[in-house]
């Protein structure tokens, strides 16, 4: 005499709790793997501006995915139910997309912001060097904005990125401003204050860096302002000129 069938829905339970321990370790990989571009996604949308390279959106997909079919894996465990066949391949596609998007590429981990500070002053040292030469050579230094620009395409990058709540990079620019202390409004994390005296013989600049994800304008050990400066001197040498090739 036979007993009676297996209820409908139902396998045995040593198959499913095999089945669910293995598929649990793929959508926990793939959840793991995509931890650090979650906390990064996460911080930088609580702050206006954030530093480092945007999460990788695959891997991001993937765990989602993984995640769900791994909730759905779950709740048939715990009502003594078969794994639903589509539970199975959202974790399986979770975390072939989990694969794909982590391959060849590292965890985003963003720079500080000292240290993106540093670069950006680094920058406008190389920016205050073109002007200097150009204050000795010529006596005085453009007030047109278009020099200014060149000469920021000239300095280069500060190396390290500095974007948007969209995780757009925020390109460095030259303000002009009225005054020394004159603040542009919204202040933009990655400028440059421009103030040129009205004769063209001196000039000074201000960065505008990043503080607890806001822009600021940078300071010294003192508090005060961070102001880079030219100041044409007539007693200065002229630089040599170098002999043809």
């Amino acid at each position: 005499m036979t007993g009676p069938p297996a209820a409908s829905g139902r396998s045995p339970a040593v198959l499913r709790w095999l089945h669910a321990l293995v598929f649990f370790g793929f959508a926990a990989g793939a959840v793991a793997a995509a931890h650090p571009d979650w906390r990064h996604l996460f911080s930088a949308l609580r702050v206006p501006y954030h530093l480092g390279t945007p999460p990788r959106p695959v891997l991001l997909l993937g765990s989602v995915l993984a995640g769900a079919g791994g909730a759905r894996l779950a709740w048939a465990l715990v009502r003594g139910r078969s794994a639903p066949l589509m539970a199975s391949w959202l974790i399986l596609g979770g975390g072939v997309s989990a694969v794909l998007g982590a391959a060849g590429s590292s965890p985003p981990e963003p720079p500080s912001e000292p240290a993106f500070n540093i670069a950006l002053i680094q920058w406008g040292q190389r920016v205050q060097r073109a002007m200097v030469g150009e204050l000795q050579t010529r006596g005085e230094v453009p007030t047109a904005e278009a020099p200014w620009h060149a000469a920021l395409e000239h300095a280069g990058t500060a190396r390290i990125p500095v974007r948007n709540q969209g995780f757009r990079q925020v390109p460095l620019q030259a303000l002009r401003t009225a005054s020394p202390e004159a603040r542009p409004e919204p202040l933009v994390p990655g400028s440059m204050l421009v103030y040129v005296s009205p004769d063209g013989a001196a000039f000074e600049l201000r960065l505008v860096g990043l503080e607890r994800g806001q822009p600021a304008v940078l300071r010294d050990d003192t508090g005060a302002a961070l102001v880079l400066r030219g100041l044409y001197n007539p007693d200065l040498p002229a630089a040599p000129v170098e002999p043809p090739p």
